[in-house]
């Protein structure tokens, strides 16, 4: 017959046993849920990305349009520039 203290050894580890299965589990699902959160992280940079160079072609179009539609403008606009950038940088 088993003494009390042996049933407390068998009970502490059995619940030993189903405090490492569950702390497994857990591991488990912080294991899938980062990946979940890593791949989500991903597809929202390259759709960020992918805004991000449509609205550079788009702007870029813009200016090409404009510089097309007023040459005259555009050149006298970059001259100015030009001119304003080496006095700074002469200094």
């Amino acid at each position: 017959m088993a003494t009390n203290t042996e049933q407390s050894m068998e009970q502490l580890r059995a619940e030993i046993a189903t405090l490492k299965s569950d702390l497994g589990n857990i591991a488990e699902t912080i294991k899938r849920m980062s990946g979940e959160a890593v791949d989500e992280g991903r597809e929202q940079l390259k759709d960020k990305a992918r805004r991000s160079r449509n609205q550079a072609k788009d702007t870029w179009h813009a200016v090409e349009n404009e510089i097309s539609e007023r040459p005259a403008t555009s050149l006298a606009a970059a001259f100015t520039v030009g001119f304003i950038i080496s006095r700074l940088l002469d200094r």
